[in-house]
């Protein structure tokens, strides 16, 4: 996290040089807020079908500077939930003898670089009716994969259900289109897609293997659930054994997230104590 806030700090000095070298008259509101809300739909071993989440699951906050022409600069923060439950698989499939689920809370903070498909008009309140972007970056993803056993909620990761220990965060590679609905002139509402590559395959707690070895037979019991729907597939069913294949590690997980968001420009004297207000006509008006 200290690391993206140096990397945005860097980019805001960046463009206070760049304003003076190209004598760009950005009046003064280049930076905004924005806070939206939608829907995380998760890609792993937990989710057969790809199937995609309508249930909304994500709220974030973000700051944005524009930077140059084209190019903006975002620092974004978000929390979410992930779910996958092997119960959605067709019934004599390996997935659905295997018979494992889990769901997670997840914090993830981004810094991201835009790229704006039309110029900046020149003042705040001149954009455009409609400003399409794309964007990536790079981010850090803190993520609790848990399952419920018995009416107890547990955490997989403290399990060890493959008989080893994971990070509890990875890096992430956001990519991402998106567009800028202005409202008035202060207010845009913004529609976002984004596909979220990750460094772990960990995010659903299966990758590789069943563990061999548990320290509870809770952990064990965790770990292989198959007896729990019975026998749907006599084949899968005698292969799922300790040291057996689990997962396939070969893929790491992955996310993809529909966004709405809110975006308000504030005043560069915001916080100076001359003018505090966010809401002022500009002087065109």
């Amino acid at each position: 996290m200290k690391k993206l806030l140096t990397a945005f700090f860097l980019l805001i000095l960046f463009a206070s040089h760049a304003q003076n070298f190209l004598s760009w008259q950005y009046t003064d509101r280049y930076f905004s807020f924005s806070a939206g809300t939608g829907t995380t739909s998760y890609f792993g071993e937990l989710n057969s079908n790809n199937s995609f989440s309508d249930n909304i699951s994500l709220i974030n906050f973000g700051i944005e500077a524009r930077l140059l022409n084209r190019i903006g600069a975002r620092i974004d923060a978000s929390y979410f939930t992930l779910s996958g439950d092997d119960r959605t698989a067709s019934d004599s499939s390996f997935q659905r003898q295997r018979n494992l689920s889990f769901e997670s809370k997840n914090f993830h903070s981004q810094l991201h670089l835009i790229y704006y498909l039309k110029p900046y008009q020149g003042d705040y309140y001149k954009r455009w009716n409609f400003d399409p972007y794309l964007f990536s970056g790079v981010g850090y993803l803190r993520y609790t994969p848990t399952a419920i056993l018995g009416g107890e909620r547990y955490s997989l990761r403290d399990a060890q259900t493959e008989g080893i220990s994971y990070k509890k965060w990875t890096t992430t590679i956001p990519a991402g289109i998106g567009g800028k609905f202005k409202v008035n002139e202060f207010l845009n509402v913004n529609l976002e897609v984004s596909y979220h590559f990750t460094f772990s395959d960990y995010l659903d707690d299966v990758s590789n293997t069943y563990g061999t070895e548990f320290s509870s037979v809770t952990a064990r019991l965790l770990s292989d659930r198959k007896d729990e729907v019975g026998v749907t597939n006599p084949e899968f069913y005698d292969q799922i054994q300790p040291g057996s294949r689990r997962g396939n590690p070969n893929d790491n997980d992955s996310f993809l997230q529909i966004n709405l968001r809110a975006e308000i420009f504030l005043p560069p004297d915001l916080f100076t104590g001359k003018n505090k207000a966010i809401i002022k006509k500009p002087s065109a008006y």
